[in-house]
Formats: structure tokens, sequence, C-alpha cells
């Protein structure tokens, strides 16, 4: 989670807790602040995330690896969405290994984005198919800036699951433009 929308969950449930509480004169009031506080802070994170992920849709490989896990869970939706994908957010917590369900033509698709510095072994792929039938998702992918073991390969094969690794990533990335390259 980005250090400004982590500070969100606990500034705002405070403040609206101390400001209830004062105004209220009782520590009960105060508490049912702070649930609103937190309440509030919880709904702003889609919007505050939904306005990053337009953000870095054409970022090279250095960018993508310098991202943080919720950049590059940003940085994958936006991808699918200029493909066409409806994007949707799991929640944080309780997403069942998904970050991400696409959807186009009908088809729903668990999206599991793993930005990692080392190869990503087979529980990533054991996450995304679980959790796509737990999300009603007919296909599961698993998008990383690294490549995959083995052992995720020949999971992700049995079950169907789609692997894009760091050179298949690539692909997605355009190369620099002449003037980008001269400046």
């Amino acid at each position: 989670m980005h250090s400004g929308l982590r500070s969100a969950f606990v500034v705002l449930p405070l403040y609206f807790g101390l400001l209830v509480g004062f105004i209220g004169h009782r520590v009960a009031f105060g508490v049912a602040g702070a649930a609103c506080g937190l309440l509030f802070a919880g709904l702003i994170q889609p919007a505050y995330r939904r306005s990053r992920w337009r953000l870095g849709t054409n970022a090279g490989m250095g960018e993508i690896d310098a991202m943080d896990g919720v950049e590059f869970e940003d940085y994958v939706a936006a991808r699918m969405q200029r493909a066409g994908w409806q994007v949707s957010f799991t929640p944080v917590v309780g997403d069942y290994g998904v970050d991400l369900i696409v959807q186009k033509d009908g088809q729903y698709v668990a999206i599991q984005c793993k930005r990692h510095g080392k190869t990503v072994g087979v529980s990533a792929v054991q996450q995304v198919v679980a959790g796509a039938r737990h999300h009603g998702c007919t296909r599961s992918i698993v998008v990383s800036n690294q490549e995959f073991t083995s052992a995720a390969k020949q999971l992700a094969y049995t079950h169907g699951c789609q692997l894009i690794g760091r050179k298949a990533l690539r692909s997605w990335v355009p190369p620099p433009t002449a003037r980008a390259l001269r400046g």
C-alpha cells in the first residue's frame, strides 16, 4: 500500500474520532467518529488507486523494476484498460490471491500481479488459480517483472493459467522514441 494511503488509514480515524469526541464530549462518540474516519479512508482508496493507474502506462523496464507492488498493479491495470478491458481492483484484504479482475466481451479474467526482485514461484499460480474460481473468472494470469520457476510453469500449464514474465512484459513496454533518446 502506498505510504500516503497508509497514513490516511491512521490519520482520518484519529481526526474524526477526536473531532466527534470533542464535540460530543463522550468517548463513545469519539469511537464512532474514528469508525467513520476508517470507513471514509476505505472509500477513498479505490478513487485514489483509479487516479494513479493511468500513470506509467509507457514505463520502461527500469521504471517497472523501481515500482512498488501497488504501482505495478496500477501499471498492469492501465495496460489492460488500454487494450480494451474493463478493470476492477479487488479489496486489499480478502482478495484470495487476485489483484485485478478484467472483463471484456463477457469473459472474466483474474490477474495476480507480482513485482519481485527474483523469480516467481508456484504459490503465485496456486493463489490466482484458486482465487479466479472464487471470483467467478474463467481464466487466470500472473504478470511479473521477473520470470517464473519451472514448478510455477508446470502448474500454470496444468491449470491453463497464463504467465506473463519479464520477456513477455517487455513487449508491453514500447521502445523509447527518437525524441526521448535525444533528450
